[in-house]
């Protein structure tokens, strides 16, 4: 119902006096329209258009530009959007702070534009030779920099994100290019310690009241890692399966905890989600061996279960707002 709907049927029923319902709906037909959220997903796509089109265009014009100039050209485009964003940087503080939107665009562009440099140098210089974990460390450590510097989270899960890449590539550097990573042990380990340490520095930094607003980003990237490598401990590793089964259940109720305590949905349904996926495979891995298993218990379970999931969801979905 719009609020012209509304004022009407206030006014009908006399709850309303007739020169304030139309004052208000004056006030309502004239009142300014926000393009607020309209302009900043045009920025964002013009962000990735120019970065594309530019590789596209070093692509096309390779052998005419030369790898000095195109070296360069991406140095310079990297050092002025960086430029133009420090000279309009926000205050430092602890807290949120307001931002300069362009800004905002400006460091996004130059993150990707330094990516893009760096990939090129390595391309065509072999900057770092085969040391593959320094060409993801270095833009995790930047990138986080970065965002707390100018309080930005799109550059903040641009740096979760290399580092999660540092530890992967550091662990077994072929893995990425042989096969999945979560087939291998010491890479489940590493993933598992980085998110553990990740949510336990996101925690502590929110006690701090140190870019507390940050939280939320950092628990839903290390708490997906975290879960994704136990669960992939459960389904690989048959002889430690427990040993992944029982992390695995005690972060799903924590973060269940957590969607309790800060009114975050998303935690739980990270919960409920993974505890389901393992609880059903755990269950099921057993009775596939038994020979009274039969194809109708399987069904009956599912149907149950899942409306067992689904109604828990719903009851608990929160009322109040994310802190």
């Amino acid at each position: 119902m719009s609020p012209i709907d509304v004022l009407t049927a206030l006014n009908a029923r006399q709850l309303l006096p007739p020169e304030q319902a139309t004052a208000l709906a004056d006030l309502e037909q004239k009142r300014p329209l926000s393009l607020h959220h309209e302009l900043r997903a045009a920025l964002s796509v013009g962000v990735l258009l120019l970065t594309g089109g530019l590789g596209l265009l070093l692509y096309e014009h390779y052998d005419r530009l030369g790898p000095i100039t195109i070296t360069a050209g991406i140095a310079g485009l990297c050092a002025v959007a960086f430029g133009y964003a420090w000279q309009h940087r926000p205050p430092v503080s602890p807290g949120p702070v307001p931002t300069h939107t362009f800004a905002d665009y400006a460091l996004l562009t130059a993150c990707l534009l330094f990516l893009s440099l760096e990939g090129y140098a390595q391309y065509q210089y072999n900057l770092f030779g085969t040391r593959y974990g320094l060409a993801t460390f270095l833009p995790a450590v930047l990138f986080l920099a970065l965002a707390y510097r100018f309080d930005h989270r799109g550059v903040l899960s641009m740096g979760l994100t290399a580092l999660a890449s540092w530890v992967g590539v550091t662990v077994q550097p072929l893995a990425l290019r042989l096969k999945t990573n979560f087939f291998d042990q010491p890479t489940v380990l590493a993933a598992v310690a980085l998110s553990v340490g990740l949510i336990a520095t996101g925690l502590w930094l929110q006690q701090r009241g140190i870019k507390a607003h940050f939280t939320q980003i950092i628990l839903t990237l290390a708490g997906n890692l975290l879960l994704v490598a136990l669960l992939a401990g459960v389904f690989n590793f048959e002889v430690r399966r427990w040993l992944y089964a029982v992390p695995l259940l005690a972060a799903c109720v924590g973060f269940d905890a957590l969607a309790r305590r800060h009114g975050v949905f998303l935690y739980r349904l990270m919960g409920v989600g993974f505890g389901y996926v393992a609880i059903t495979y755990l269950l099921f891995s057993q009775l596939l061996k038994s020979p009274d298993f039969s194809t109708e218990l399987y069904m009956i379970y599912l149907i149950i279960s899942g409306i067992t999931a689904v109604t828990y969801l719903i009851r608990t979905y929160p009322t109040r707002p994310a802190v």
